[in-house]
């Protein structure tokens, strides 16, 4: 007679630690990069490529509210380029009742930028159907702004854009 069989459990392996911020962006783009090259087709658009590059170079963004895609996507750069430094970067994303975009640029980037660099909460609020008011909270600053945002155009046809003024 045998020695009777002793089943081994396996132990289940230990959770992954956590990586560091912009490893899983990284891994995403190389992922696509990738697939993009198997493909054989171009890749990912420079606007991809820098959307990716911004988003793991930045804090996230903590959302409350209800934003459509196009409002999240315009606060997200707003803060940004506010981070940044980046006036020119800024006033194109806006619009202005007759004032000067690039001027305003300049004293929100001198008002906001450092607390932009550090965590950011966005409420948004306001159905957006023609307008939407998002309320931006910079905790490093304790600093709050208020943005208006509005469709572009007369049709919306022409994306969303910051009220700067």
């Amino acid at each position: 007679m045998h020695p009777p069989i002793e089943w081994v459990r396996r132990r289940p392996s230990a959770p992954d630690r956590p990586t560091a911020p912009g490893r899983p962006v990284a891994a995403a783009l190389a992922a696509v990069l990738s697939a993009a090259l198997v493909a054989g087709c171009g890749g990912p658009s420079d606007a991809e490529l820098e959307y990716a590059g911004d988003y793991a170079a930045h804090p996230h963004l903590e959302v409350t509210g209800y934003p459509v895609t196009e409002t999240l996507g315009l606060v997200q750069q707003v803060v940004w380029r506010l981070a940044d430094g980046s006036r020119d970067r800024l006033a194109k994303l806006g619009t202005t009742d007759g004032g000067d975009a690039g001027v305003t640029s300049d004293a929100w980037i001198r008002e906001y930028r450092r607390g932009a660099q550090g965590p950011v909460t966005a409420d948004f609020q306001d159905d957006p159907t023609q307008r939407q008011t998002v309320v931006l909270t910079f905790h490093d600053t304790g600093q709050v702004k208020e943005l208006l945002l509005r469709p572009a155009g007369r049709d919306g046809g022409d994306g969303w854009r910051v009220v700067l003024g």
